[in-house]
Protein backbone atom coordinates (compact mmCIF):
# COMPACT_ATOMS: atom_id res chain seq x y z
CA UNK A 1 0.00 0.00 0.00
CA UNK A 2 1.35 3.28 -0.58
CA UNK A 3 3.35 4.65 2.34
CA UNK A 4 1.32 7.80 3.85
CA UNK A 5 4.15 8.43 6.75
CA UNK A 6 6.27 10.04 4.34
CA UNK A 7 3.63 12.82 3.45
CA UNK A 8 4.47 16.30 4.62
CA UNK A 9 2.12 18.69 3.88
CA UNK A 10 4.87 21.95 4.63
CA UNK A 11 6.80 20.43 1.30
CA UNK A 12 4.11 20.37 -0.81
CA UNK A 13 3.43 23.16 -2.76
CA UNK A 14 -0.30 23.87 -3.60
CA UNK A 15 -2.21 23.41 -6.92
CA UNK A 16 -3.05 26.59 -7.94
CA UNK A 17 -6.20 25.44 -10.24
CA UNK A 18 -9.39 23.17 -10.28
CA UNK A 19 -8.23 19.55 -11.19
CA UNK A 20 -10.27 16.73 -12.39
CA UNK A 21 -8.69 13.45 -11.10
CA UNK A 22 -9.87 9.90 -11.93
CA UNK A 23 -9.41 7.03 -9.79
CA UNK A 24 -9.43 3.36 -10.39
CA UNK A 25 -9.23 0.75 -8.49
CA UNK A 26 -11.29 -2.39 -7.43
CA UNK A 27 -10.34 -1.84 -3.54
CA UNK A 28 -13.03 0.91 -1.79
CA UNK A 29 -10.59 1.06 1.10
CA UNK A 30 -7.63 1.97 -1.60
CA UNK A 31 -9.39 4.64 -3.49
CA UNK A 32 -10.81 5.77 -0.21
CA UNK A 33 -7.30 5.89 1.30
CA UNK A 34 -5.87 7.44 -1.97
CA UNK A 35 -8.84 9.99 -2.11
CA UNK A 36 -8.05 11.06 1.52
CA UNK A 37 -4.06 11.72 0.82
CA UNK A 38 -4.41 13.50 -2.14
CA UNK A 39 -6.87 15.69 -0.42
CA UNK A 40 -4.76 16.64 2.23
CA UNK A 41 -1.57 18.14 0.41
CA UNK A 42 -3.91 19.91 -2.71
CA UNK A 43 -6.91 22.10 -3.04
CA UNK A 44 -9.34 22.84 -5.82
CA UNK A 45 -9.94 19.18 -7.19
CA UNK A 46 -12.60 16.76 -8.10
CA UNK A 47 -11.80 13.69 -7.60
CA UNK A 48 -14.04 11.12 -9.40
CA UNK A 49 -13.81 6.95 -8.56
CA UNK A 50 -14.32 3.94 -11.08
CA UNK A 51 -14.10 0.60 -9.11
CA UNK A 52 -13.79 -1.18 -12.42
CA UNK A 53 -13.13 -0.62 -16.53
CA UNK A 54 -16.64 -0.13 -17.51
CA UNK A 55 -17.33 2.61 -14.69
CA UNK A 56 -14.23 4.45 -16.02
CA UNK A 57 -15.09 4.35 -19.69
CA UNK A 58 -18.98 5.81 -18.44
CA UNK A 59 -16.86 8.66 -16.39
CA UNK A 60 -14.25 9.24 -19.24
CA UNK A 61 -17.42 10.02 -21.38
CA UNK A 62 -19.43 12.47 -18.94
CA UNK A 63 -16.22 14.25 -18.15
CA UNK A 64 -12.22 13.66 -19.22
CA UNK A 65 -10.12 14.37 -16.31
CA UNK A 66 -6.92 16.06 -16.21
CA UNK A 67 -4.79 12.65 -14.30
CA UNK A 68 -6.20 9.49 -14.37
CA UNK A 69 -5.04 6.43 -11.77
CA UNK A 70 -5.41 3.48 -12.32
CA UNK A 71 -4.48 -0.15 -11.34
CA UNK A 72 -4.02 -2.57 -13.58
CA UNK A 73 -5.63 -5.32 -11.94
CA UNK A 74 -9.06 -5.26 -12.95
CA UNK A 75 -12.43 -7.58 -12.28
CA UNK A 76 -13.43 -6.81 -15.38
CA UNK A 77 -10.77 -5.89 -17.95
CA UNK A 78 -7.18 -6.51 -18.64
CA UNK A 79 -5.57 -3.38 -16.87
CA UNK A 80 -2.76 -3.02 -19.61
CA UNK A 81 -5.23 -3.16 -22.32
CA UNK A 82 -7.48 -0.77 -20.70
CA UNK A 83 -4.72 1.59 -20.97
CA UNK A 84 -5.13 2.60 -24.78
CA UNK A 85 -8.76 2.16 -24.80
CA UNK A 86 -8.88 5.21 -22.67
CA UNK A 87 -6.07 7.09 -24.13
CA UNK A 88 -7.64 6.90 -27.50
CA UNK A 89 -11.24 7.72 -25.26
CA UNK A 90 -9.07 11.10 -24.04
CA UNK A 91 -5.94 11.37 -25.59
CA UNK A 92 -5.13 14.20 -23.37
CA UNK A 93 -5.35 12.67 -19.77
CA UNK A 94 -2.22 11.45 -18.37
CA UNK A 95 -2.09 8.21 -17.23
CA UNK A 96 -0.50 7.07 -13.42
CA UNK A 97 -0.72 3.24 -13.39
CA UNK A 98 -0.59 2.79 -9.60
CA UNK A 99 -0.22 -0.98 -8.87
CA UNK A 100 0.79 -3.83 -6.70
CA UNK A 101 1.82 -5.83 -9.80
CA UNK A 102 4.70 -3.42 -10.36
CA UNK A 103 7.18 -6.14 -12.11
CA UNK A 104 9.26 -4.65 -15.46
CA UNK A 105 7.08 -6.21 -17.95
CA UNK A 106 3.80 -4.40 -16.86
CA UNK A 107 5.65 -1.30 -16.15
CA UNK A 108 7.11 -2.20 -20.14
CA UNK A 109 3.77 -3.16 -21.33
CA UNK A 110 1.90 -0.30 -20.01
CA UNK A 111 4.22 2.14 -21.05
CA UNK A 112 3.66 1.44 -24.32
CA UNK A 113 0.12 1.33 -24.16
CA UNK A 114 -0.03 4.92 -23.21
CA UNK A 115 0.78 5.05 -19.71
CA UNK A 116 2.68 8.45 -18.54
CA UNK A 117 3.73 7.13 -15.20
CA UNK A 118 4.19 3.64 -13.42
CA UNK A 119 4.34 3.45 -9.74
CA UNK A 120 4.23 0.65 -7.15
CA UNK A 121 1.92 0.79 -4.34
CA UNK A 122 4.27 -1.04 -1.95
CA UNK A 123 7.53 1.43 -2.69
CA UNK A 124 6.03 4.64 -3.87
CA UNK A 125 5.08 7.04 -1.43
CA UNK A 126 2.29 9.74 -1.36
CA UNK A 127 4.74 12.70 -1.73
CA UNK A 128 5.69 11.50 -4.51
CA UNK A 129 2.72 10.73 -6.53
CA UNK A 130 1.73 14.53 -5.45
CA UNK A 131 5.11 15.50 -7.67
CA UNK A 132 4.23 13.52 -10.39
CA UNK A 133 0.71 14.61 -10.58
CA UNK A 134 2.06 18.37 -10.47
CA UNK A 135 4.38 17.71 -12.87
CA UNK A 136 1.88 16.22 -15.50
CA UNK A 137 -0.77 18.72 -15.17
CA UNK A 138 2.12 21.44 -15.41
CA UNK A 139 3.13 19.87 -18.35
CA UNK A 140 -0.40 19.53 -20.14
CA UNK A 141 -1.00 23.26 -19.38
CA UNK A 142 1.94 24.31 -21.05
CA UNK A 143 1.30 21.84 -24.23
CA UNK A 144 -2.14 23.18 -24.02
CA UNK A 145 -1.57 27.13 -23.56
CA UNK A 146 -3.66 26.72 -20.08
CA UNK A 147 -1.25 28.05 -18.09
CA UNK A 148 1.70 30.36 -16.94
CA UNK A 149 5.54 28.52 -17.52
Amino acid sequence: MIKAEVFNTTHITPMTDRKKILILDPSPAFRHTLRTLIESGQQHLDIAEADDAAAAKRALQEDVPDILLIDIALPDDNGIGLIETLKKMAPEVTIIVLTSHDSAEHEHHSLERGADYFLSKERSNCANLLDIMRTAHGQRHRQTGNGAQ
